[in-house]
């Protein structure tokens, strides 16, 4: 099996070669699925990665915390990181936040769903990041997701309504 720095050597060839949208899959795939084998090293290097500001080197890992697996322990990092507008990766950290269900995160998400610039400059007319958003919200199912959902859904978006269709 290999090392996370292994992987990264990688990963860091493929990305240095002409394009192959298979070699990151192929990657990828290799590794383990809900090990949790490399947590700790991913908690600390995401946390270097956000102290630099290292927007390539944190598609990376987060893409390893979602094959290695996820717990509440990341909570504190994708804090950090779901409003910052250093990276784009706030889809992928939706996707993560999602699986995590917590309710500290449903301003975020609403912040996110209802602002296009900069946490959904890659939305196309489907809006994928607004409807993972309607999606995490209601997997969390609080109060205040539930309540935040109603202010999305009073906003007249027909994404928000095609999401929430999903649950009716």
């Amino acid at each position: 099996m290999m090392t996370l720095d292994e992987v990264f050597k990688k990963y860091q060839a493929i990305q240095s070669a002409p394009f192959n949208p298979f070699s990151h899959a192929k990657l990828f795939d290799n590794l383990p699925q809900g090990t949790k084998k490399y947590k700790e090293q991913l908690i600390k290097r995401i946390q270097a990665t956000i102290n630099n500001q290292e927007p390539e080197d944190l598609r990376f890992y987060l893409t390893v915390v979602y094959r290695d697996g996820i717990d509440k322990d990341y909570k504190p990092l994708f804090k950090q990181l779901i409003l910052s507008t250093w990276h784009d990766e706030h889809e992928t950290l939706v996707d993560l936040i999602y699986e995590l269900k917590d309710d500290d995160f449903t301003d975020d998400l609403y912040k996110i769903a209802v602002t296009p610039e900069p946490y959904r400059k890659w939305d196309d007319e489907l809006e994928a990041t607004l409807r993972k958003c309607v999606h995490a919200l209601k997997a969390i199912n609080s109060t205040e997701a539930n309540e935040r959902l109603k202010e999305l859904k009073l906003i007249g978006n027909d994404n928000v309504r095609y999401a929430l269709e999903m649950y009716d």
